[in-house]
């Protein structure tokens, strides 16, 4: 790798290392602490932007197997509390109506649960606030913000977007979400730690292999852009699946940009066994 390249890679790693922090700080004992917004993400990542009177905020998308924050955008003086449903549900009861497809059993969605006809979800609009949590299926028909979000085409700017996109793997969250946990190499220290982390592993696990890893000149996360086209990557680990290499391909799209299909390489495979 070239001193130049090394040079910006040690720079978005540097960003990378102040976003996580700056999470870190915001949440205790496994709490996010939400005072009407989460705008405070933005605070490292001073390249990004959204229109004014816009408010960055944030809600718990639920399942019955899991949960995780999720980004929004709401206008600043919104006061209306979004209401999901046009009746009440009670999620407890609809967990058990269930559907068999061969040796699977499968939970109906909304519009095959024939006891519940006239039960839809409501539209969401800007001059919504979103309070506690919304069950999966709602949460997917909430706006993503990339849409209003200003992203400049430049390494900086769209490395500050990969790391808001990965703002859900940061914040708490619970149950199977749990599986998204993973140590991301941001520093020289991050690849240290994880290589300590895994020191005493004796099953089917390839210390050296990992070791090697740290004398990489690359290890830092990279962009590169050609044209309207952009390629992220970074490194990391995971429990279920080990030390990988994240590739992402990104598009400019407007102000703003579009992810492509997220690829990652497993360059030492491990997986913990614990099952939640």
């Amino acid at each position: 790798m070239k001193d130049k390249d090394k040079h910006i890679s040690a720079i978005l790693g540097e960003i990378g290392c102040k976003f996580r922090s700056n999470i870190e700080n915001h949440i205790k004992d496994d709490s996010l602490r939400k005072d009407n917004n989460v705008e405070w993400l933005l605070e490292p990542l001073d390249e990004l932007s959204y229109p004014k009177g816009y408010v960055l905020d944030a809600f718990i998308s639920s399942s019955p197997w899991d949960f995780y924050y999720k980004l929004y955008f709401h206008l600043r003086n919104a006061t209306d509390v979004y209401i999901p449903y046009n009746e009440h549900i009670d999620w407890y009861e609809c967990m058990k109506l269930t559907k068999q497809e061969g040796n699977t059993i499968l939970f109906l969605d909304i519009d095959e649960i024939e006891e519940l006809p006239k039960l839809k979800p409501n539209p969401f609009n800007k001059s919504m606030l979103i309070k506690g949590a919304l069950d999966f299926c709602v949460a997917q028909t909430i706006p993503e913000i990339w849409d209003e979000l200003i992203v400049p085409f430049t390494t900086v700017g769209i490395w500050q977007a990969v790391l808001l996109h990965k703002t859900k793997t940061f914040f708490p969250k619970g149950w199977h979400a749990n599986y998204m946990e993973s140590i991301y190499v941001y520093s020289m220290d991050d690849m240290q730690t994880i290589v300590k982390k895994n020191k005493r592993k004796s099953y089917n696990f390839d210390h050296e292999k990992l070791a090697i890893c740290l004398n990489w000149d690359d290890i830092m996360p990279s962009v590169e852009i050609d044209g309207d086209r952009a390629i992220a990557s970074y490194y990391y680990w995971n429990d279920w699946s080990g030390f990988c290499r994240m590739i992402i391909p990104i598009e400019k799209q407007g102000h703003s940009i579009k992810f492509g299909e997220f690829e990652r390489e497993t360059l030492v495979k491990y997986d913990c066994g614990i099952m939640y």
